[in-house]
């Protein structure tokens, strides 16, 4: 419950404040403009005349355009940005900063950022685009991500799991990797990706629950006891056709891909995996204040007899991008399915209010994935945008049988 009350405060924060700063009345379907004789008289009362939240816009506004800050979070400038959020899901509350660069016109880029979140998680990453060829359609870039999350859940395997099961443990993690990028058109991106990856679980630090390893054993928990190194290798594919990536109001997501994950170690843990998202976005008035979305993704891992599947590798539903009326990584399994609808009111030019249903399931075998028995949830949330990128969004949810779930989360929606 502290954490809960803590994450509510900062995010009441994060959206007050960018509401100051961004948030403008939507300009009326039709203006109609009046003119004077005297041009003084159209002059603006720059004194009394103006509420102090006008001024307090205004301000925002001047900051906003000194620093070029909007810029800087939509990735269109180089210099410092601030890093939003960056962290894997339940976090919490996490800052830091970042530094992008050109270092030549033919495309080398740098992207550097590091994070730290309230509950102690930290992570750094060096993404670098080595080459940026054919018309801008082909790119290749290698990442090195280094993350230390200490106070993950686990409440055991299957929909049976109970709330009183929770665990913590820590997951540090050092990923290097690199991948290939091509656009054969502007709407479909495929690629691949290799790398090398050295998870190591330890003792967590959430003094409200106990350890995992005091509860569970390597059976209930494969790979609690050994972690060797993975060499994953993934192909996917992507058609993006939203009219604004970031923040999209018509259009759809779709995305497939299957990864193969190598035991470096004892030839234990080697599996396969699919996943795929979908997601589409439908204004349902013309000045696309109020928009409608739906969603749907699935995950489904495969491994021989005797190979099993580590813990830390395995779907889940449960938490902000899943099912919001129950806690991150609520339920783990090798197969997983979870879908929602969301209706979208734009309030302001920069804020909005949402209302969501939630559902989703996992299971052993692929053959019980269906869509009977599924976990269910329903609230409502704020998103704080400008008109190209989400930066903040704050969900209240419930109806899963285990009370409100409250989330914060910095980024893109989904």
């Amino acid at each position: 419950m502290r954490n809960r009350v803590r994450t509510a405060v900062f995010g009441a924060a994060v959206i007050f404040g960018a509401t100051a700063v961004y948030a403008q009345e939507p300009p009326p379907l039709q203006t109609t403009v009046e003119t004077t004789a005297d041009p003084a008289a159209q002059e603006p009362d720059a004194g009394s005349g103006r509420s102090f939240f006008d001024r307090l816009r205004a301000k925002g506004d001047e900051i906003a355009n000194e620093t070029q800050i909007v810029e800087r979070l939509n990735g269109d400038i180089d210099g410092w940005y601030p890093r939003l959020g960056g962290m894997t899901r339940g976090g919490g509350f996490a800052l830091g900063p970042g530094y992008r660069f050109h270092v030549t016109d033919d495309g080398i880029f740098v992207d550097l950022s590091a994070g730290m979140s309230l509950k102690g998680y930290k992570s750094a990453d060096v993404n670098v685009r080595w080459l940026q060829a054919l018309d801008d359609r082909f790119e290749f870039w290698t990442d090195f991500r280094y993350e230390d999350f200490p106070q993950e859940d686990f409440f055991g395997l299957g929909l049976e799991s109970t709330e009183s099961g929770r665990t913590s443990y820590q997951f540090r993690n050092k990923d290097l990797s690199a991948r290939a990028l091509f656009k054969p058109v502007t709407w479909l991106s495929v690629g691949t990706k290799l790398g090398y990856i050295t998870p190591e679980i330890g003792r967590g630090t959430d003094s409200r629950y106990a350890s995992l390893e005091e509860i569970f054993t390597d059976l209930d928990a494969p790979g609690l006891t050994s972690q060797p190194d993975f060499v994953h290798t993934e192909f996917f594919s992507e058609v993006d056709v939203r009219d604004r990536r970031g923040n999209p109001a018509s259009g759809g997501f779709y995305r497939a891909s299957v990864g193969l994950i190598d035991d470096r170690g004892r030839g234990e843990f080697d599996h396969q995996r699919f996943d795929a998202l979908a997601a589409h976005y439908v204004p349902i008035a013309p000045s696309r204040r109020h928009i409608v979305s739906g969603r749907l993704g699935l995950s489904y891992v495969n491994n021989d007899p005797g190979e099993r599947v580590p813990f830390y590798f395995l779907p889940y539903v449960g938490g902000v991008d899943t099912i919001r009326s129950f806690q991150e990584f609520r339920f783990k399994e090798e197969n997983a399915i979870w879908l929602g609808a969301e209706y979208r009111f734009v309030a302001f030019n920069n804020v909005s209010f949402v209302g969501f249903l939630d559902g989703g399931k996992v299971a052993h075998n692929w053959e019980d994935i269906e869509f009977n028995g599924l976990k269910k949830g329903y609230g409502f949330g704020v998103r704080v945008h400008s008109n190209s990128q989400n930066f903040a969004r704050l969900d209240f949810g419930t109806g899963g049988g285990e009370g409100w779930q409250l989330f914060l989360k910095l980024g893109p929606s989904f």
